[in-house]
C-alpha cells in the first residue's frame, strides 16, 4: 500500500513534487511504459526516493547524464522491465565560444542564459564548464531549442550544439589532494577543514541544507563520514574523502580529500 507524504515525512516544500512523482509512478503501471521527471535538486532527490520506494511493482533509478551528477532525473518503469542510462531522456547541450575574445564565463553566466530563454530551471541538470565551454545537461525536450536560441552568454557570442550522452567523453575535472587532522569524524569538522571554514559557518550552511553527503542532503552538523563519501557545499564545490588514517581513541584522525 502506498505511504501517505507524511508518513513519509516529504518535507513541506517538496510535497507538490511528491504529488507529481505518484502521478508519474501511476502512469507506468497503467501504462506499462518508462516515464521520467524533469530534473531533481538533492533534497527533491531525497524525497522523491521515499517515495518511489513505496511503490513494489516498479524499478526506479536516478541519473543525470554521468555518474557524479547533483541534478538527476528519476525514471520509472514496471517491474518487469529494465531501465539504464540510455534510456533516460537527456542530452547535451554544448556551449563553445572563442576563447581569444571572450570574457571569462562562470556557471551563472551560462545558466542564466539558458533560464533568459523562457526555460524552467527543472528541464537543466548540470553544467560542467571546462576551457573555453560548457557542457550543460538538459531535458532532450528542450534541447533543440536552446541550441537554435542561444547565441550570447553574458556579452560574449557563442554557439551551441546538441550531443547525445554517448558521443560526449567527460574531461577529469582539475583536483587536488589535500590531507589534514581533525578532531572527529563529523561533518562540520571534516567539511570545515576540506574547505577551509570555520566551524560555525559550516555548521551554518549545514543547518540552512547547503551540505550534502553522497548528494543528499544533511542538516546534521554531527553525522559521520566515511571514506569515499562525497561532501559538496553548494556555492563551494565538493570533495571525496579517499582515506581516514591515524584514529586514535579519542578520535582523532588524519581526512585525506
Amino acid at each position: 500500500m502506498k505511504k501517505t507524504a507524511d508518513s513519509l515525512n516529504i518535507k513541506p516544500e517538496n510535497k507538490v513534487l511528491i504529488s507529481r512523482i505518484n502521478d508519474l509512478a501511476k502512469q507506468t503501471l497503467q501504462k506499462h511504459v518508462y516515464v521520467f521527471s524533469d530534473f531533481l535538486t538533492p533534497a527533491q532527490a531525497e524525497d522523491t526516493l521515499k517515495t518511489a520506494e513505496s511503490f513494489r511493482e516498479l524499478t526506479f533509478m536516478l541519473f543525470g547524464g554521468n555518474n557524479k551528477s547533483e541534478r538527476r532525473v528519476i525514471g520509472f518503469c514496471p517491474d518487469y522491465m529494465e531501465i539504464s542510462d540510455s534510456d533516460f531522456p537527456i542530452d547535451i547541450v554544448r556551449i563553445s565560444s572563442n576563447k581569444k575574445f571572450s570574457a571569462e564565463m562562470s556557471h551563472r553566466d551560462y545558466l542564466g542564459s539558458i533560464l533568459g530563454l523562457g526555460i524552467d530551471r527543472s528541464k537543466t541538470g548540470d553544467i560542467l564548464i571546462f576551457d573555453g565551454s560548457a557542457l550543460c545537461y538538459v531535458k532532450s525536450e528542450i534541447s533543440g531549442y536552446v541550441a537554435a536560441n542561444l547565441f550570447k552568454v553574458g556579452k560574449n557570442s557563442v554557439e551551441a550544439e546538441v550531443l547525445s550522452l554517448d558521443k560526449v567523453c567527460i574531461p577529469e575535472a582539475k583536483t587536488e589532494e589535500k590531507s589534514f587532522t581533525v578532531s572527529s569524524l563529523r561533518l562540520d569538522a571534516v567539511a570545515g577543514g576540506a574547505f577551509n571554514m570555520a566551524r560555525g559557518k559550516i555548521q551554518d550552511l549545514i543547518e540552512g541544507e547547503k551540505v550534502f553527503v553522497n548528494f543528499m542532503t544533511q542538516s546534521s552538523p554531527s553525522k559521520n563520514v566515511s571514506e569515499n563519501d562525497m561532501i559538496s557545499v553548494r556555492g563551494f564545490g565538493r570533495v571525496k574523502v579517499l582515506s581516514v588514517n591515524g584514529r586514535t581513541k579519542k578520535e582523532i584522525g588524519r581526512a585525506h580529500v
